[in-house]
């Protein structure tokens, strides 16, 4: 059993655009709920790419308490074994927090959130996917609705 949760930059991105706060406040306090209780949080790089839409994610994301992480020491390390195992997979921006992602979910033994497919066998470097390279350290990775059936959100 993980420690919790470490969402990818797409659920926020989706929750954001698909659940606005204003309109859905109740899914908003569940995961600001978790993060309280130090349940769910963000590694910095996520909030690097969530910084890119300009919009009022970001301030709120950043201004959570305790919803980004600290780096720990292993970490970087992590990230550079994950990278010469998958050379192709970052490129510039793309990709850029996933490697980082799965190595937070790896040193707070965390389950990932992402809505990330899974890509088929024997797919090429610069279209691998976080479940795809979580799989292979033992990291779980789940969509959004499934964490919230794991803490019996209801709407």
């Amino acid at each position: 059993m993980s420690n919790g949760y470490t969402l990818d930059t797409n659920i926020l991105i989706n929750l954001n655009r698909l659940y606005p706060r204003d309109i859905f406040p109740t899914l908003w306090e569940y995961l600001e709920m978790l993060v309280d209780v130090e349940w769910a949080c963000i590694c910095s790089e996520v909030l690097v790419e969530v910084k890119r839409g300009g919009d009022e994610l970001h301030t709120w994301a950043k201004d959570l308490p305790g919803f980004v992480c600290d780096l720990t020491a292993g970490e970087p390390a992590t990230v550079a074994a994950i990278s010469a195992e998958h050379p192709g997979w970052v490129r510039e921006t793309q990709n850029a927090a996933d490697p980082w992602l799965i190595a937070h979910a790896i040193a707070h033994d965390r389950t990932i959130v992402s809505e990330e497919r899974q890509a088929g066998p024997g797919v090429e470097d610069r279209n691998q996917k976080v479940p795809n390279v979580a799989a292979e350290h033992s990291v779980e990775c789940i969509k959004f609705f499934e964490l919230a059936r794991r803490q019996s959100w209801r709407f």
